[in-house]
């Protein structure tokens, strides 16, 4: 019993070398394989953040400002559509459309911050809003706030040359604004009688124009219909 005790020991301690002695390796080989794998991430994040700086490095500046101009103008033609529709929800909810509420659409337009930024305020369409704004103004103080279209289509030729002299403008281009406003009047007859009559309203331009064409001879008087021939006709006769 005495010399079995020694051998057992021994055996037991022979087979724990021999395990852990195993056992060891395997370790020493799992870890080596897990920071071969951390190395490898590491370098090619370590490459891929490289090729993303040199790719932003290549970026000039024109891209980047081309880039900014597009999303500009995404975001200006949502916005425009969105006013848009809102302008047609006005309009068609708007018992009188008068010279005030005229003006304060042409003051909205010059509102905007890209009048107000150097090199773009003398463009022609922002110089156009700004005649008919000044026209505008001295028409609302001649004939008042709440004049309608019918107003302004019974002034005479004196009154229209008095507008003219306060805003330093020709009879042609007096008489070009006043149609203007005569043909947004016009409109808003056009989407009273769809929303009296239940018809759906336009939600953009081209629906606006479809809506003209439906239903713009249904809303003018026996007076303008005679009026609008007449235009007609006049072209006619100068193409001839």
């Amino acid at each position: 019993m005495s010399f079995a005790k020694p051998l057992q020991m021994a055996a037991l301690r022979q087979s724990a070398t021999q395990t852990f002695g195993r056992a060891a390796p395997q370790r020493s080989a799992t870890s080596k394989s897990i920071n071969s794998t951390r190395a490898t991430l590491l370098y090619q994040s370590s490459n891929l953040s490289l090729i993303q700086t040199r790719d932003y490095s290549r970026t000039s500046p024109l891209q980047v400002l081309g880039w900014m101009r597009d999303k500009w103008e995404a975001s200006e033609k949502t916005k425009q559509a969105a006013k848009l529709v809102d302008q047609i929800a006005l309009m068609a909810n708007t018992p009188v459309w008068t010279i005030k509420m005229f003006k304060d659409e042409i003051d909205e337009t010059l509102s905007s911050w890209k009048t107000k930024v150097p090199g773009m305020g003398g463009t022609s369409q922002i110089q156009a809003a700004k005649d008919t704004q000044k026209a505008v103004t001295q028409l609302v103080a001649q004939l008042g706030s709440n004049a309608t279209a019918q107003d302004i289509a019974s002034m005479d030729r004196k009154e229209k040359l008095k507008l003219a002299i306060a805003c330093e403008m020709t009879m042609d281009e007096v008489n070009l604004i006043l149609q203007q406003f005569r043909q947004m009047e016009l409109m808003h007859r056009i989407l009273r009688y769809r929303k009296e009559n239940g018809i759906q309203l336009p939600s953009d331009s081209d629906g606006l124009k479809m809506a003209m064409q439906q239903d713009g001879m249904k809303v003018l008087s026996n007076a303008e219909k005679r009026e609008m021939q007449k235009i007609v006709a006049k072209s006619q006769q100068s193409k001839a």
